[in-house]
């Protein structure tokens, strides 16, 4: 959570998770996605999680030392407005810089003023990180186009739950990492890989459903009999939604995923695991392998896609069960 990884940024969060892998076992694409190959033989299961949150970018130093920005892709129209007094963390070529949003003081606002803040957009976003000039700003190592993220605080809040920004696919790429230790000391009877995709949150220039680039490299690269994505899914929305802490939650493709949705409902069932399904689900990482024996296990996400993304420790350990068994017991060929 701590290692900012915006869109087209991520190389620092993959240095970090290759620290925790045998050299001999990974490899990169040129978009920047990370691979780790386990066992051998056919077919070949993959599992895949995002490495990129959404974010901003610098696109702006005005001449007394502020930031300007812009959005490279956002989950939703009122992404921006979660950037108004808070904390952010600027990834430069020199290192992490961190500015606050600038907040005026309500109080002295005029009406007109206050009225424009509550549709608050980027031309209102100032970042300061305490300089005085352009001059300085670029001394210290601000570039046009340095990525831009919130403040990466995490809280640990009762009853196993934590909560923070871009927690949900944090989390599941953290899951992701915690079974290669596992799947390199298991005898495997197929070939296995673990991906962290890169750019997933640049959409793919091409017909049809909507998808994401990042897992449509993924695709071409791999060619995968079997994939299985993580990512998370808005929870605690109403009668139909998922909830928070009641297991993760299986989603299928439109056609296919049929042979592995057997087999996770069965190793659910045999571990005790409750499991969720939402039909319907729309999901651009799932949409890149139409036609393809395909499915999704999302953690539930309480306030997704906000500063204060909440999950359920208990999800994610039920997650990890179940896709660790599923890939070290071969019941899917």
């Amino acid at each position: 959570v701590s290692i900012p990884s915006g869109l087209g940024n991520e190389e620092v969060l993959a240095a970090k998770i290759l620290s925790y892998l045998p050299k001999d076992i990974t490899e990169k694409d040129n978009l920047g996605s990370l691979f780790a190959r386990f066992g051998t033989g056919e077919p070949m299961i993959a599992v895949l999680t995002p490495l990129d949150e959404y974010g901003w970018f610098v696109s702006g130093i005005t001449p007394d030392g502020y930031l300007r920005l812009d959005r490279s892709s956002q989950p939703h129209p009122n992404f921006d407005s979660y950037l108004l007094g808070h904390p952010v963390v600027i990834s430069t070529k020199k290192g992490l810089l961190y500015g606050v949003v600038s907040q005026p003081a309500m109080h002295l606002l005029t009406r007109e003023r206050r009225e424009e803040l509550r549709n608050f957009s980027l031309d209102m976003a100032y970042v300061d990180i305490g300089v005085r000039s352009e001059e300085e700003a670029k001394n210290k190592g601000i570039e046009f186009l340095d990525p831009v993220t919130l403040w990466p605080d995490l809280s640990v809040l009762a009853n196993d739950k934590w909560a923070g920004p871009s927690l949900g696919q944090k989390s599941a790429a953290a899951l992701v990492l915690s079974m290669a230790e596992d799947l390199g000391k298991a005898k495997l009877s197929q070939e296995i890989v673990l991906s962290w995709m890169a750019q997933t949150k640049f959409p793919a220039r091409s017909g049809g459903a909507r998808s994401s680039l990042g897992a449509i490299r993924v695709r071409r690269t791999l060619q995968p009999k079997r994939i299985i994505v993580l990512d998370g899914l808005p929870a605690d929305r109403g009668e139909k939604s998922p909830v928070l802490g009641k297991g993760p939650v299986l989603i299928l493709p439109k056609e296919g995923g049929l042979k592995l949705k057997e087999a996770v409902e069965a190793i659910a069932a045999e571990s005790q695991i409750s499991l969720q399904s939402q039909t319907g689900a729309e999901s651009t990482l799932l949409n890149a392998f139409a036609g393809e024996e395909a499915l999704c296990l999302a953690l539930p996400v309480r306030f997704a896609q906000t500063p204060s993304e909440v999950v359920d420790l208990k999800d994610v350990q039920s997650l990890r069960t179940i896709i660790l068994q599923l890939l070290q017991s071969g019941r899917v060929k």
